[in-house]
């Protein structure tokens, strides 16, 4: 049994059903609270930061048969939430400690991993604001997302996975997309975007530029893989639907390692224009812009300034790069891949928050991804991106005048821009500007074999 701490119930429940060929599947749910949030301030902005009631969530296969779905759901106030699985015929209700972390495992049978249509969406509804960080775990292969809530989701998405096609052992660079709906009698399709391969479903082999349209009701998934990469794919619904794509992948064109990743991808009415690309702490990086429709791309540096013409299903990736901006004519996808220097295999993706995104205060989870702790150190690190002339009024768990390591500067717009990291311990954190200056922020972990990576929060617009 694992510990508990701060709280003296628990929540378990065991079921088995039958999938494929009399496979048996045993559920093992537990819901801890940790003790140690800081208070946030009293006002906050309906955002994926501060939701309304309803999540949908999906996770894709992560290699081998252990490891586990962990849901950290961070609250300003105290109430509760339901959680509803029906692929475990689970629907219980847990209590949300305003002022504690609140953690909800999950067996990972709920992982998509079957191409075509399963019922393992994830439903879960609160009576008060929360914000979900959704881990998947299993050895040195974890990471996680920031959850966005069912308000904010959409009905086009365009994928974002990465496939290094000159790796040299092409079965475990396994690429996936899996999409999660939220009504019955919801139409989905998929204009297909395929590198070098083809998708077999229903008896057909589809190509780059075939569609696929199936039929989905209220918690059915649908998933689809490839050892080449599916980014550009354009998934359009006629009713909204949460998208999560990523898999195991290498950045390291040079290493034979591959590392999970994983991401909820925004809806494209929630894509931004205006970005500032940075590094993580000392990492490696590079990062795609991906075009949901025509658009006219401006990438800039220190030193050059480029401008592409990007037709919809397109994206352009930039490696080795310093910290840019990326000002687009329409809303754009900006996904960012990073890798400790020198690492062959600890990868973490992430949404870039583009200047629209960016909040006045967060409230946010850095968790611990390494639940055996085989492989110490383990860091954790925060990458704030605020106008250069305010980052002196930032205030972190209280405290204002933090010397923040500044890593860079660059112009956006005819504006200075501050590129700032810190190194956090594991646990709830508040961070907000003394004089509700916007900024982005970004949660990074890492130990020598594995990282994660997601925003601590986005500002979106309900739809």
């Amino acid at each position: 049994m694992a510990s508990r701490m701060g709280y003296t119930g628990k929540f378990s429940s065991y079921s088995q059903r039958s999938r494929g060929v009399a496979a048996l599947f045993k559920n093992y749910f537990e819901f801890k609270i940790n003790k140690g949030v800081v208070d946030i301030n009293d006002k906050r902005v309906y955002d994926n930061q501060a939701p309304w009631m309803d999540f949908y969530l999906g996770f894709l296969d992560n290699n081998g048969p252990n490891g586990y779905v962990q849901l950290n759901i961070v609250a300003n106030d105290s109430g509760s939430c339901i959680m509803n699985i029906p692929f475990f015929n689970i629907s219980e209700t847990i209590a949300i400690n305003g002022s504690s972390k609140n953690i909800y495992n999950i067996s990972k049978d709920i992982e998509m991993n079957i191409t075509g249509i399963e019922m393992k969406g994830v439903k879960v509804s609160c009576d008060i604001d929360v914000s979900i960080y959704a881990m998947n775990y299993y050895m040195a292969y974890s990471e996680g997302y920031l959850a966005i809530p069912y308000k904010s989701l959409g009905r086009r998405y365009i994928a974002a996975t990465y496939s290094n096609i000159n790796f040299t052992i092409i079965m475990l660079n396994n690429v996936s997309v899996g999409v999660v709906c939220t009504e019955n009698n919801t139409t989905v399709t998929l204009f297909l975007k395929i590198k070098n391969g083809v998708l077999y479903f229903g008896g057909h082999a589809y190509q780059s530029n075939d569609s696929l349209t199936v039929n989905l009701n209220v918690y059915e998934t649908f998933y689809f893989s490839n050892t080449h990469d599916l980014s550009g794919t354009i998934i359009t619904s006629t009713k909204p639907v949460a998208v999560v794509s990523g898999g195991d992948i290498s950045i390291n064109k040079s290493s034979q390692y591959t590392d999970y990743t994983t991401e909820m991808i925004l809806p494209s009415e929630q894509l931004g224009k205006d970005f500032v690309v940075p590094l993580l702490y000392d990492s490696f990086c590079l990062y795609r812009v991906l075009a949901d429709d025509d658009a006219i791309v401006t990438i800039q540096n220190s030193t050059s300034r480029n401008t592409k013409t990007l037709v919809k299903g397109e994206f352009l990736e930039i490696s080795n790069f310093t910290t840019s901006t990326v000002e687009s004519s329409t809303g754009v996808l900006v996904q960012l891949y990073c890798a400790k220097l020198y690492s062959t295999c600890n990868y973490a993706m992430t949404t870039v928050p583009s200047i629209q995104h960016f909040k006045t205060s967060y409230q946010f989870a850095v968790v611990s991804n390494y639940p055996l702790d085989r492989f110490p150190p383990d860091n954790f690190f925060i990458t704030i991106i605020i106008t250069a002339d305010d980052k002196h009024d930032l205030i972190l768990d209280g405290v204002k005048g933090i010397m923040f390591n500044e890593k860079s500067t660059i112009k956006l717009a005819g504006k200075k821009y501050s590129i700032l990291s810190h190194e956090l311990d594991v646990g709830i954190h508040e961070m907000h500007h003394a004089d509700s200056v916007p900024f982005g922020l970004i949660v990074y972990g890492r130990n020598p074999l594995d990282g994660y990576a997601y925003p601590a929060g986005l500002k979106l617009n309900p739809q």
